[in-house]
């Protein structure tokens, strides 16, 4: 025999109420009815799923054995219908999304969580690249939204919304540190003559050219490669102050101190998708919890 999702829910309310009256309640059907179907269900299973006396109800190990069983099911079906419903109104299936390789993805990722408890069934692909390569993905349609630092270049062809504001600050290896101090090479255009570690990609150019300091560079496409290379002594980087504080803490890297100037520049972060073509559910509502919940120190 097989069991319809319905009657699998219908034995998970009587376990969980205790009795066939408050189960019928919560059902919207008559306790009569419910005491009725689970008979019918029983003699139909050839096995007994309630101890039955005069003021007691319990369920029995047949009944238990199932009980994990049939809450999957019964969840997972909630959770088709609704999907279907969704589907019915235009949600689609799959998303991509795309993360500059240099923003702090993990004030990102507690959107992602809420978007799949609302819609459990949604399939997500999540790319982290440079952000000259997600603008170039974007325009192919091989993503359909990505978060970026703002760019000096405004496009036409894209819409933004501002999620955050993040500070970068320049970053040295201790070492490196020490050596300018006993220098006294602490004015800012001290940078330019040192190697800059910068987090793109060579095949691209720059999507802000304000973003290059030094003379001589070298690029990752990898936001931990190049603290790594920074805490190595191999040049000086500006990284995400949020990202950076920890190995600041665990003095793996110096926060330089200027003279002439302060050391950080606040970056708005932003939502970005292709100006024709309208934000999903599923987007809009990852979006707007991104804008109201994100919060970087």
């Amino acid at each position: 025999m097989k069991l319809s999702s319905d009657q699998l829910e219908l034995i998970l309310e009587i376990i969980d109420r205790g009795n066939f009256s408050a189960a019928a309640r919560a059902l919207n059907r008559v306790p009569s009815a419910v005491s009725m179907a689970i008979a019918n269900l029983e003699a139909e299973l050839n096995l007994k799923l309630f101890e039955r006396s005069k003021n007691h109800l319990a369920p029995t190990e047949v009944a238990l054995s199932i009980e994990p069983h049939a809450r999957l099911i019964v969840t997972k079906m909630r959770q088709l219908e609704m999907h279907l419903s969704e589907l019915s109104m235009g949600l689609e299936t799959d998303i991509s999304i795309g993360v500059a390789a240099d923003v702090n993805q993990k004030f990102l990722l507690a959107g992602i969580e809420q978007l799949i408890q609302r819609y459990p069934l949604l399939n997500i692909e999540m790319v982290s690249a440079p952000q000259q390569e997600l603008k170039e993905r974007l325009e192919k349609n091989e993503i359909d939204l990505y978060v970026a630092y703002s760019s000096s270049n405004i496009d036409t062809n894209q819409r933004f919304r501002l999620l955050a504001m993040e500070k970068f600050v320049a970053a040295i290896s201790p070492h490196n540190a020490q050596q300018l101090k006993e220098q006294q090479r602490n004015e800012l255009t001290t940078l330019s003559e040192l190697r800059q570690i910068i987090v793109a990609s060579k095949h691209y150019a720059l999507p802000d050219p304000r973003i290059l300091v030094s003379e001589t560079y070298w690029t990752t496409d990898n936001l931990s490669m190049a603290i790594q290379m920074v805490e190595q002594g191999l040049g000086w980087g500006n990284f995400p102050l949020s990202v950076v504080k920890e190995h600041f803490n665990q003095q793996s890297l110096a926060r330089l101190a200027f003279s002439d100037t302060t050391n950080g520049l606040d970056m708005p972060i932003h939502a970005i998708w292709p100006s024709y073509k309208p934000l999903s559910q599923s987007l809009q509502f990852l979006i707007e919890f991104w804008a109201k919940q994100i919060q970087i120190e």
